[in-house]
């Protein structure tokens, strides 16, 4: 027998058991590093609501045009709400024609006008948003 023909039977085994040794080191790695990750970790969650109160103690006056169908309103303040991002000031007139002023959190004062094409009673709200969230309304009737 010739030496390469020994050889190549032992290259061939070689072969085979690296091959085999291969596949099953890919085949267990995922497993063992999948065991390894399995565990859980868990943080504590704190949920609670907040309703958003409306603005208290409106301080201010109102200005009818002669012929009733126009009021002029002038805000000169009222209670702060906690967490407030911002304030929206609304006059809504009695044919339903609506006027609206946004203010920011710092801002409690603004003047709004709404004209109508009746006579009646005019409605101011003021309401406090908290971002996208809107609070409860301050609802003041107005009858010019």
């Amino acid at each position: 027998m010739s030496r390469h023909s020994i050889c190549r039977p032992l290259r061939v085994v070689r072969f085979l058991a690296g091959l085999l040794i291969c596949s099953v080191i890919f085949t267990f790695a995922p497993t063992v590093a999948q065991a390894s990750f399995a565990g859980r970790a868990t943080a504590p969650v704190t949920v609670s609501t907040y309703d958003i109160p409306a603005p208290a103690g409106v301080t201010g006056t109102y200005s009818c045009n002669s012929a009733r169908t126009s009021v002029t309103v002038t805000i000169t303040d009222f209670g702060a709400v906690a967490r407030a991002t911002g304030y929206t000031v609304t006059l809504t007139a009695p044919s339903g024609a609506v006027s609206s002023n946004p203010l920011p959190a710092s801002t409690r004062a603004t003047t709004i006008t709404r004209a109508s094409t009746r006579t009646g009673t005019f409605t101011l709200r003021i309401r406090a948003t908290v971002g996208s969230w809107l609070g409860d309304e301050q609802t003041t009737p107005i009858t010019c």
